[in-house]
C-alpha cells in the first residue's frame, strides 16, 4: 500500500520493530524518523526491521468512510428521535396531565377526610365531656 507524493516521493505504511528501552533517531526531515536505533546516550545500537502493513492496516480512505457512515447514522437516528418526540408529546402531555389531576383529587379527598374527621370528633360526647365548659353569661347556671 503506497501512494506517490508531489514531491516524488513514495510513501508505505509499515510496521516497525526494534528493542525495548530504545528510540529511533531524529530524521533530517521535519517530524520524521530514521529506521537507525539509539539507546539513552545516543548511540547507535542497530536498524529497526521495516515490515509492510499490508491489506490489514487502515487507509485515510478508510478511516474517511468510516466517519462518514457515523455521522450519517448519528443524524438519521436524531431525526427519528426527533420525529417520535414530536409524534409522543401530547401524549405525555395527556398523561401528565392525568396524574395531576389525580394527584390534586387524592390531595382534595384528604382535606376533606381529616375536615369530616374533625367533625365527627365535634360529635362524639366522649370529646364533647373533656372539652372546657362554655362561659357562663348573666341569667344561666351551670348545672344541667
Amino acid at each position: 500500500m503506497s501512494s506517490d507524493d508531489l514531491t516524488g516521493k513514495t510513501r508505505d505504511l509499515m510496521y516497525v520493530e526494534y528493542p525495548t528501552d530504545t528510540r529511533l533517531s531524529q530524521s533530517s526531515t521535519s517530524g520524521g524518523r530514521s529506521a537507525l536505533v539509539r539507546d539513552e546516550d545516543n548511540a547507535l545500537v542497530t536498524h529497526a526491521v521495516l515490515y509492510p502493513a499490508g491489506g490489514d492496516a487502515i487507509s485515510v480512505e478508510d478511516v474517511v468512510k468510516v466517519v462518514k457512515v457515523v455521522a450519517a447514522v448519528g443524524v438519521t437516528a436524531g431525526i427519528v428521535l426527533g420525529v417520535a418526540a414530536t409524534k409522543a408529546a401530547p401524549h405525555v402531555r395527556n398523561g401528565l396531565a392525568g396524574l395531576r389531576s389525580k394527584l390534586s383529587r387524592k390531595s382534595q379527598g384528604d382535606v376533606e377526610a381529616a375536615a369530616h374527621e374533625a367533625s365527627s370528633e365535634q360529635s362524639d360526647p366522649a370529646i364533647q365531656k373533656r372539652q372546657p365548659p362554655a362561659p357562663v353569661t348573666s341569667g344561666e347556671s351551670r348545672r344541667p
